[in-house]
């Protein structure tokens, strides 16, 4: 499937978006494909990830999280145990229960 280019204002108005920095969540969305993407006059800004209901925001800009709380440790947690897991299964049991997470807003403790 190729991503669609999007703008900023679009996927705020129309999505629950989490943020995470460029590489920040790379084991974790390793498996995943961006369903769209934002560019501005210097190029590529960020890719969208849509997993279960949540657009997941990263790059080198990516926009602001809306009603999601997502912060860098919980981030950090899963994505290093998706580093040490072998199979996209694995990674999508991971995937999944971090959604659930920040859902919540990091209710397990893994926050700062």
């Amino acid at each position: 499937m190729n991503k669609i280019r999007a703008t900023r204002k679009e996927m705020q108005q129309n999505y629950q978006i989490a943020s995470i920095g460029y590489c920040d969540a790379q084991y974790l969305l390793k498996y995943e494909s961006p369903v769209a993407y934002t560019a501005g006059i210097n190029g590529w800004q960020a890719d969208y990830y849509d997993i279960d209901g949540v657009v997941i925001s990263t790059g080198y800009n990516p926009i602001a999280e809306k009603n999601i709380k997502c912060d860098y440790k919980t981030i950090k947690h899963y994505d290093n145990q998706a580093r040490g897991a072998n199979t996209k299964e694995e990674i999508d049991v991971l995937l999944k229960e971090f959604i659930a997470e920040i859902k919540k807003g990091g209710e397990k403790g893994y926050k700062k």
